[in-house]
């Protein structure tokens, strides 16, 4: 079967001149959002970016270009901007591209949805607004819904260098969120949700509508609660937010940098004795999933943290040999516009055996949060200080009593890691800024300042 984005890749990257390297990585896609108001669109754009980025490696040098002129004379002006571009990079001895394997990575089932690019604009118009109508119908308080959106993108990727390595692979993504505006007796609150799978037929409008009603509708009457130390637990949305926060602290390059609260602390314990924190590549129906990273090294799993213990960071090529190290298979893109970096893949505590009934009847008396406040200034993957505002209910006896708000929660995040009790089986992965598999988590004891 042909492959011309694959052709294409292979032919930029033969045009290497001894002794510099070339890497190419080319991309088409097909993205659509519509985004519904009162039943009507709202906005709605569709686009089919195509485009190449190219890393030119000489010496020590690296430099990288990209274009979306896909034409003989503009592959020419991209390689020969990348050449350019690596006479003034900044010398580096860890620079290196990707050997081929004797074998290819093995696919991974389920990252196309057949079905999906034969999928109407009006079907995909049709989803939105019936998103839109199970989140206004949900209950008479739900006085507005500020967003109902529906997107899909499906992808071909392809990357080449000129050391023999050579690949291609296709995937399709189609989300959707809901954000309901739930007003009573002058209260008003927000309740946000999504849904994500490979093609439109895997979501349900209706179901995401509904739970982001009613995730607003619960928290109407909220108040402050004394502050107090307690229980707090995490439910799968902030779970996941949690470990983001964590993922920027957990690559080769960020320790390298300074930037990492884990820096030299390999070998130690840093967390939990049952716990075990993984980056799986491959994992089956997780967003971050893909045969190779974004320079061609097969992805795998990786223990992070085994039992408590830090065993490993997240290297792409460069962060792992300034090491010593073989690539974990975590360099990762935004797209073909830009060059490789470490990034977790699809980052998630292993569940440590319980349902999430039984952990919130193990929390007893809890908080349990549904939203963080002010994550990206109360969290700081450096230092380690966490402290971030939460909205979610008191928990008695591991039932929901009361709606709280306006409570800050604080602890370093070590001190988190090395407190958590229980993680539940009930994990969901969270797209956003990454791929973050969050599950109702119960952590021991922190700071809960209220009223």
């Amino acid at each position: 079967m042909s492959d011309d984005l694959l052709d294409l890749a292979q032919a930029i990257a033969g045009r290497a001149s001894e002794p510099e390297a070339i890497e190419s990585f080319v991309t088409h896609e097909r993205d659509f959002q519509v985004k519904v108001y009162e039943g009507e669109v709202e906005s709605l754009a569709s686009a089919e970016p195509r485009g190449a980025g190219v890393r030119v490696v000489k010496d020590t040098n690296v430099g990288f270009a990209f274009t979306t002129d896909l034409s003989s004379d503009g592959v020419d002006a991209l390689v020969s901007a990348a050449r350019d571009n690596a006479t003034h990079a900044t010398p580096d001895d860890a620079v290196a591209l990707a050997e081929p394997t004797d074998q290819p990575p093995e696919r991974i089932a389920g990252l196309l949805d057949d079905a999906q690019s034969s999928v109407a604009p009006e079907d995909k118009v049709a989803f939105a607004v019936e998103l839109e109508h199970a989140t206004r119908a949900a209950d008479p308080r739900i006085r507005n819904v500020e967003e109902a959106v529906y997107s899909d993108s499906i992808s071909h990727i392809a990357i080449a260098n000129s050391a023999g390595l050579a690949g291609s692979y296709k995937r399709s993504d189609a989300w959707c969120y809901s954000v309901a505006i739930a007003e009573e007796d002058g209260d008003t609150q927000i309740g946000f949700e999504f849904d994500l799978a490979r093609g439109i037929a895997s979501l349900d409008p209706g179901a995401v509508g509904l739970r982001a009603a009613e995730r607003g509708l619960g928290v109407l009457g909220a108040k402050k609660i004394p502050s107090a130390r307690m229980p707090v637990v995490f439910d799968p949305y902030t779970a996941g937010q949690f470990l983001g926060v964590l993922g920027s602290a957990l690559t080769g390059e960020a320790v390298q940098k300074g930037r990492s609260l884990f820096a030299g602390r390999i070998g130690e314990e840093v967390a939990a004795s049952n716990l075990t924190l993984v980056d799986d590549g491959r994992a089956e129906g997780a967003p971050g999933s893909a045969p190779w990273d974004a320079e061609g090294v097969p992805t795998q799993r990786t223990e992070v943290i085994k039992n408590g213990i830090l065993r490993s960071f997240l290297y792409d090529i460069v962060s792992a040999r300034r090491e010593g190290r073989r690539s974990t298979g975590n360099a990762s893109r935004s797209g073909f516009k830009s060059a490789p970096g470490p990034s977790p893949s699809n980052l998630a505590l292993d569940p440590t055996g319980a349902g999430r009934e039984e952990v919130l009847r193990r929390a007893g008396r809890a908080l349990l949060v549904q939203d963080f406040h002010g994550v990206h200034s109360g969290a700081n993957s450096v230092t380690g200080d966490f402290s971030v505002g939460a909205t979610g209910y008191l928990l008695e006896d591991g039932e929901p009593t009361q709606a709280v708000k306006e409570v800050t929660i604080a602890a370093p995040m070590l001190d988190i890691l090395r407190g958590i009790e229980a993680v539940a089986d009930d994990r969901r992965w969270l797209p956003f800024g990454g791929s973050f598999g969050g599950a109702t988590t119960l952590i021991a004891d922190m700071t809960v300042a209220g009223g």
